[in-house]
């Protein structure tokens, strides 16, 4: 028999009663299908599911049908049975062109077409998400010039699903992707340094100040001792070399490299020294982070009247919301600052400190507090006893990624008052805190961490922009533009040359 030799009633329950007149009586039995007729006159007998127009059934009204009228007149095998026999007259139906609703080929219980509902919307809402964080992550790359991993983990981060990158991340730096053991750097220390030539002047202080609040450049600081490799130095390693950055005829910033450990030694760590009688620091608030409200005039730049003063830029700490402390910026607490966490403190006249909050002291006239974590190195001795620990980086079911080797950056204080910057591109928590006891830190804040965030430039007379690390992805633009995230600003205290 075909659809075009049977001709099919309009309604559920003709058919459901004129076909079991088709189920040959060999296959049931003469008493089962005698059975079968009473039971499926009685049930549709005034049953309004009977009226209904068969094209217009799907397997869920079926499923109601059953619960309604089915289900609790009958013993279980007896409704099982009946289960069947009105899902193969359905399926019949659909074959001949009557029942285009009804679709599926198995009948699904009520737990399992449940399931199978929550199936269906769980893949519509993956295949949504998936194109919204296709779209937002181009626009990122198109926009904000960062890589697609970097972009589509930005997306995900800000969308709630920090847990997941921080899975996927731990998975592709310890399995997919480990960082080379043993082998030296492609590269020497000072290979994209080696023709500028250091200023010294220790005579006279500036008579110009490029800003008021912060005084004029005064007799330079003392250069820090060459770094101490954790391996075999090669030539050059560890010693400091000069950059462009001239203040009051005097080198202002200075640049170091050594192996972060005695293992992955085919990379650098690069240490950066500031000098604050040089120099002067301040925080930028990001356009997104710190995730604050009330914090005005977030534009993400340096103060236009300070951009010809402007001479480098270092990354932040993490989100507000991994970084386990607060925020405060111009005298206002935006987020509430906890004791004993690790915080980055600029003053009003251009200097700064690293203190562990409720226990160092603190000046006033502070110009921002930014917290992150715990303090990386106090006392000259590295903090790192355990990487898989909270303090060193964002955690998933309590294991810390502070063992992965990614991209790390810190700040640290030494004990003559200079600040040293660390960033590296194959760091755990442990090397960091290492290189930073070998810079001379005293107190030392984690800063951000992986290629996106740990950054670094200097601008000036670079134009353009330079890259502290060569083997940075990112580009020097990233603290030019506008920024999404917060970052510390340096600037010249006086201009480049002595006065005459």
């Amino acid at each position: 028999m075909n659809k075009h030799q049977f001709k099919l009633p309009g309604t559920v329950g003709p058919w459901f009663s004129y076909w079991i007149e088709y189920v040959p009586e060999e296959n049931l039995g003469r008493d089962r299908k005698k059975w079968f007729r009473e039971s499926i006159q009685k049930i549709m007998l005034g049953n309004p599911f009977g009226r209904r127009e068969l094209s217009s059934i799907s397997v869920s009204d079926l499923t109601n049908f059953l619960e309604g009228f089915v289900y609790s007149e009958f013993r279980r095998d007896e409704a099982a049975m009946l289960r069947a026999y009105f899902h193969s007259a359905m399926r019949v139906a659909h074959r001949f062109g009557g029942a285009p609703e009804y679709t599926a080929k198995n009948y699904f219980t009520p737990s399992r077409l449940i399931a199978r509902n929550l199936a269906f919307s769980a893949l519509a809402i993956t295949v949504v998400f998936g194109v919204y964080v296709s779209s937002m992550s181009l626009d990122r790359v198109l926009r904000k010039q960062e890589d697609l991993m970097t972009a589509s983990a930005t997306v995900l981060r800000e969308s709630g699903f920090g847990v997941a990158v921080a899975f996927a991340e731990d998975v592709y730096y310890n399995y997919l992707n480990p960082p080379k053991i043993g082998g030296v750097p492609a590269t020497g220390p000072n290979a994209d340094d080696l023709n500028v030539d250091g200023q010294l002047n220790d005579l006279l202080a500036a008579q110009v100040a490029n800003n008021p609040s912060w005084g004029v450049a005064n007799k330079p600081s003392l250069l820090p001792d060459r770094l101490k490799s954790p391996v075999a130095p090669l030539e050059g390693e560890g010693e400091w070399k000069p950059t462009k950055i001239l203040v009051n005829g005097t080198t202002a910033i200075w640049v170091s490299r050594i192996r972060p450990d005695d293992v992955h030694t085919s990379y650098w760590a690069t240490v950066t020294w500031f000098d604050p009688s040089l120099v002067a620091f301040a925080q930028v608030p990001g356009t997104k982070v710190p995730e604050v409200s009330g914090l005005t005039e977030r534009t993400g730049l340096v103060p236009e009247k300070l951009r010809p003063f402007y001479v480098a830029g270092l990354n932040g700490g993490f989100l507000m919301r991994d970084s386990q402390g607060g925020y405060a910026f111009d005298g206002v607490e935006y987020r509430k600052l906890l004791k004993g966490k690790a915080s980055l403190v600029t003053y009003n006249d251009g200097s700064f400190d690293v203190v562990q909050w409720g226990r160092d002291k603190v000046r006033s006239e502070v110009q921002s507090v930014r917290q992150n974590m715990e303090l990386i190195v106090d006392g000259g001795v590295s903090q790192v006893t355990s990487e898989d620990q909270s303090k060193w980086g964002w955690v998933w079911q309590g294991v810390g990624s502070g063992k992965n080797l990614v991209w790390r950056s810190a700040i640290g204080i030494r004990a003559d008052g200079t600040m040293v910057y660390v960033i590296g591109e194959a760091m755990s928590a442990k090397s960091l805190g290492d290189v930073l006891v070998r810079a001379g830190a005293q107190r030392a804040i984690l800063l951000d961490m992986n290629a996106a965030y740990a950054n670094g430039f200097l601008y000036g007379p670079y134009k353009g922009g330079k890259k502290l690390d060569s083997a940075s992805t990112r580009s020097p633009e990233r603290f030019w533009a506008p920024s999404e995230r917060d970052f510390i600003a340096v600037y010249a205290k006086s201009p480049a040359s002595r006065p005459d």
